[in-house]
């Protein structure tokens, strides 16, 4: 049985903890804040229980649900029985549906009776996709690049690609690699099923809970506001770490599973970290805003929503946030999820909630009639880094230079972009690599 150090607590932590612990191994998870979670934690506000972010899951993320399977939380998430997305533009409401058919088929009458385009470019986006589908290459290209190539106009990438690419990738097509947006597209859209919408039912704070209840059942520690000061290593093998305060945790292995910045810090006495670290800060970060808007009443009747060719981007309906809407029983509280927000993200709160407000009375006709009784608006800088082209490269592996230890996040070599699904996926590769050389040791050691 090892002796496992996780630093972070956030999705990728968890995930490389919770398998570690469940193999059997002695872990002890360190997260430097007062709540688990990172990026994706949870935060109290007038009696009620907020998310940082606004979060979801496709149904093609694996992964994200056989963590939550393994913590026993598989509830935490309920999924579309088939993908239907309302989609709000020019005043209109119309729904992009899956249909049963077979293969990339399933999204074909969808696509061809997409009414915020024109019937001409409906047939040039479904060529687009044919072909996208079709290629098993990738160019180091920009998505738009590639979609210039292939006759897709400024509209058409506007109204249809940017939607979807800007909601998943958290950037724009110009910004993001051929390499990326192909992945989103192959791994969820182009399957039938696998872009279904999982929407969280609680709180990420009780999903991160039910973790710790994983671990701790089996021995594990999880301690917050323990800051990681030091990562220890000689001769080439990290031998443990040293936490603000001074104490240090010896361990057989650790798993650093922190942002690049954060990494910088933790590895600074570590000199073979030095171009792992390097190629991290070449990462471009992009952030995201998130505002609660609360109504006097009901103004969308949809779980969730995109808004086409508007500065509102995906609405959220917070169902359970009435404790906001300052006593009315019948208000509405609406998340609306800026991604790619560089416009937003310095903006005082009152001129955010304004525009985004205004718009929103151009999308949902009732919002016109509503009173705004309360708004919240919460920043992230650095919410996803962005898949840019050569960014692949960029991204480290779970195993590094130094013997022992291992690296986790949503922005190491997953080949997914910046995602609750990454971050799973990085964590149950460093548990994996974790275990795999604990194994080789006791076979040399053994003479075997």
């Amino acid at each position: 049985m090892a002796r496992i150090v996780v630093v972070g607590g956030g999705f990728a932590g968890m995930a490389a903890a919770c398998r570690l612990s469940g193999d059997g191994h002695s872990v002890t998870l360190l997260e430097a804040s007062l709540r688990l979670g990172g990026r994706a934690a949870s935060f109290e506000r007038r009696g009620d229980t907020l998310d940082y972010g606004q979060h979801i899951l496709l149904r093609a993320c694996g992964a994200a649900q056989g963590f939550l399977e393994r913590i026993g939380a598989s509830d935490a998430v309920s999924f579309q029985d088939s993908l239907a997305i309302p989609l709000l533009f020019d005043g209109e409401r119309t729904v992009l549906r899956s249909w049963p058919l077979p293969g990339i088929a399933h999204l074909l009458p969808a696509l061809l009776g997409y009414r915020p385009l024109s019937g001409r470019e409906r047939f040039a986006a479904a060529r687009a996709g044919f072909t996208l589908w079709a290629m098993r290459s990738s160019r180091e290209e920009s998505f738009a690049d590639w979609l210039r190539r292939h006759r897709q106009t400024a509209r058409i990438i506007r109204r249809f690609w940017d939607p979807i690419v800007v909601a998943t990738l958290n950037a724009p097509s110009f910004a993001v690699s051929f390499r990326a947006a192909r992945c989103v597209f192959h791994e969820a859209f182009f399957v039938p099923h696998g872009a279904d919408m999982g929407l969280f039912t609680v709180p990420l704070g009780d999903v991160f809970q039910a973790a710790r209840r994983y671990l701790e059942a089996r021995d594990g520690t999880v301690e917050v506001n323990a800051r990681v000061e030091e990562i220890l290593a000689s001769d080439g093998r990290a031998r443990g770490v040293r936490l603000a305060n001074g104490r240090e945790i010896a361990a057989d292995a650790i798993v650093a599973a922190v942002p690049p910045d954060a990494l910088a810090e933790l590895a600074s006495g570590v000199p073979e970290l030095a171009r792992t670290v390097g190629d991290a800060h070449r990462l471009e970060w992009a952030p995201i805003v998130n505002v609660h808007l609360t109504f006097d009443r009901r103004v969308l009747g949809d779980a969730f929503a995109i808004g086409i060719d508007s500065p509102v981007q995906a609405i959220f309906d917070r169902a359970d946030a009435s404790s906001l809407a300052v006593g009315s029983a019948k208000g509405q509280t609406l998340v609306l999820s800026q991604s790619t927000a560089a416009e937003w993200i310095d903006q005082a709160d009152e001129e955010i909630v304004g525009r985004l407000s205004g718009a929103l009375r151009d999308l949902l006709p009732a919002v016109r009639d509503a009173k705004l009784v309360d708004s919240l608006v919460i920043r992230h800088r650095k919410a996803t880094f962005v898949p840019a082209p050569g960014s692949e490269v960029l991204r480290p592996k779970s195993r590094t230079p130094i013997g022992g230890l291992y690296l986790a996040g949503d922005w190491t070599a997953t080949s997914w972009p910046s995602t609750i699904e990454s971050a799973v996926r990085s964590g149950i590769y460093a548990a994996a690599a974790v275990e795999v050389d604990a194994e080789k040791g006791a076979d040399e050691a053994s003479g075997r």
